[in-house]
């Protein structure tokens, strides 16, 4: 049988704690390499241990019959008629199963997309960006083009790039290097070349990813001629 003060103690934890689980699983899933303060992982973590606990109270009443109308019967739901760790581990794993469904959020770059939903709607300045134009202008980037101090040239698709905040970094595959006496661009075979901010001069964007998108397709076009002459005659005799 627990104590009065134990048992408080105890309850404030099950109440705070799967908010912090929610967090943690949330940033280690969706890879979030942004340094982050602790007071802004501590009121997010806060802010997920109140949703955490009302939706699994929401979902318990609507299960099991088990009603809280006043907070002070929160404890009752684990601890009446005695301790019930069960609930305690359904707590826990609901926790981590909201920080699951979260991290897949921010894998699928929701926020991003709802940014850009909401920027499309607003009258706004679209030159903003939500983080540094480095980050910002890679993101709709699929080749580009890299000058280095040494004033060598390097193109290619673009692989990986650094976070904002981070020291620049851009990783390059199937790169076609320019150097300094070279005539024109050669390929040396490398798989991936990785370019670090001090060695950077200058970056631009050849290819962003829709117009990539629209290049192959354009491509893939012009290697089947039989295709297009088979959709022009569909229009003409659908006109006809």
């Amino acid at each position: 049988m627990l104590t009065g003060s134990v048992q408080n103690l105890f309850l404030a934890l099950v109440v705070v704690v799967p908010g912090f689980i929610a967090t943690q699983v949330t940033i280690s899933l969706g890879v979030v390499r942004t340094n982050l303060s602790k007071w802004r992982i501590l009121i997010t973590s806060l802010a997920a241990s109140l949703f955490v606990v009302t939706v699994f109270l929401w979902i318990l009443e609507a299960m099991a019959g088990t009603a809280v109308t006043q907070p002070q019967e929160i404890g009752d739901v684990f601890f009446t008629p005695e301790f019930r760790p069960l609930r305690v581990l359904q707590l826990l794993t609901f926790s981590g199963v909201i920080g699951v469904f979260g991290g897949a959020a921010l894998a699928a770059d929701l926020p991003e997309r709802a940014r850009s939903c909401l920027w499309s709607i607003v009258p706004s300045s679209s030159q903003r960006n939500f983080h540094e134009p480095w980050e910002g202008t890679l993101n709709e980037a699929a080749r580009v083009q890299i000058i280095k101090s040494d004033g060598s040239i390097a193109v290619g698709s673009l692989y990986k790039w650094s976070d904002d905040g981070k020291q620049l970094q851009i990783a390059l595959k199937n790169v076609e290097w320019r150097k300094p006496g070279m005539d024109g661009f050669k390929n040396m075979g490398t798989d991936i070349e990785l370019f670090l901010g001090d060695d950077i001069e200058q970056v631009s964007v050849i290819d962003t990813r829709e117009s990539a998108i629209e290049r192959r397709r354009e491509e893939n076009e012009g290697d089947n001629p039989e295709k297009k002459t088979s959709d022009s005659n569909t229009e003409e005799s659908t006109e006809s």
